[in-house]
């Protein structure tokens, strides 16, 4: 009895092992993200015509900060059905304090499209 109580224990211990670590990984680490970039949305966009894959992702933020930047570097994150992914992509051009931007990347256009959502998305970078 007492053998099926310790297995028990061990069990419940490495799946909640197993679960905290899995749930870190999960959530974006907002902390590395620039406070200066407002991301609105940002989505892996459908499929196009028979394809069955992306087509590409969308990024709609802001320039919250005091200066005009030049090029914002964002990380964006995307899972599919076999693969986690987490690419980045640099937007460049003149983006004024205030501006909000609207931009489609070729991002992920190459992998098998398993809905909109990312799992992360955040400004690594802005000169």
């Amino acid at each position: 009895m007492n053998r099926i109580i310790l297995s028990a224990l061990a069990a419940l211990a490495v799946t909640s092992a197993t679960t905290t670590i899995a749930s870190a990984q999960a959530k974006p680490m907002a902390s590395h993200f620039l406070p200066a970039i407002k991301i609105d949305q940002c989505f892996v966009t459908v499929p196009k015509g028979l394809s069955k894959k992306a087509s590409g992702t969308q990024i709609v933020y802001e320039n919250v900060g005091r200066r005009t930047l030049s090029s914002v570097t964002f990380a964006v994150g995307y899972r599919n059905a076999s693969t986690n992914f987490l690419r980045r992509v640099t937007d460049e051009g003149t983006f004024s304090p205030g501006a909000k931007i609207n931009h489609h990347f070729a991002l992920y256009s190459d992998v098998v499209f398993a809905g909109k959502a990312t799992t992360s998305c955040g400004a690594l970078s802005a000169k």
